[in-house]
């Protein structure tokens, strides 16, 4: 008896040792996130708050984005960016269904005007923002922004809205080259309207938090 149960162990043992290999590949495959060193900086200038900050939402350490360097283009031939465009455009499409909703917050733009955004996450980063009309909490094009002064923003409109919204969004399979941030850039579109951009560094691999919009929605998020 004692025989027979250690044979039947053996054998479980071994298909299971062999069925490891299999699955580490599923679980890979999702695109890595461009990880950057936390710096203990004050909140990027330019980004005033509406109203207090959520409870309960401790101001954390910003991110800070890669140092200044030189210019990706003096140090890798242009043809070898190039081949990386095709990569990066499918690693846009693996990401696709793994967008997440993230917080709303809102902060007042050069004129004081109402600005009412929200965080697209992927792995817990922000990777895109969304812009919201502060009357009627309608999702914005890039490029249009009402000109409101008045706290008349619809902030549990938006946060009821996001996950619908998000699951519409398609990431359109063109991109420009950013030479400073080192990233090919892709329009985010619902409907016919663009409504964020993505980015994916230069080797087409990883995807490149927004740093600013992390740190906006660390200190304002709802």
């Amino acid at each position: 008896m004692k025989k027979v149960i250690i044979v039947i162990t053996f054998i479980t043992l071994s298909i299971l040792f062999c069925l490891v290999p299999y699955s580490r590949p599923e679980q890979n495959t999702a695109p890595p996130l461009l990880v950057q060193q936390l710096a203990a900086q004050p909140l990027l200038q330019g980004a005033s708050p509406v109203g207090p900050s959520a409870p309960g939402t401790p101001p954390g350490p910003p991110v800070a984005p890669p140092p200044p360097g030189p210019g990706i283009s003096q140090t890798i031939p242009a043809q070898t960016l190039l081949n990386n465009l095709p990569t990066a455009v499918t690693t846009v499409q693996k990401i696709c269904g793994l967008l997440t909703p993230g917080k709303v917050w809102t902060t007042q733009g050069p004129a004081g005007e109402i600005e009412v955004k929200a965080g697209v996450l992927y792995q817990g980063s922000v990777v895109a923002v969304l812009h919201f009309n502060p009357l009627d909490g309608r999702l914005l094009p890039i490029g249009i922004q009402p000109r409101i002064y008045q706290n008349t923003y619809q902030i549990q409109t938006v946060k009821g809205r996001l996950t619908a919204v998000i699951h519409e969004l398609k990431i359109l399979p063109a991109a420009e080259f950013r030479e400073p941030e080192a990233s090919w850039v892709f329009p985010v579109a619902l409907g016919n309207t663009i409504v964020a951009h993505l980015k994916v560094y230069y080797d087409g691999i990883h995807i490149v938090p927004d740093y600013s919009a992390n740190q906006e929605m660390t200190y304002y998020g709802q």
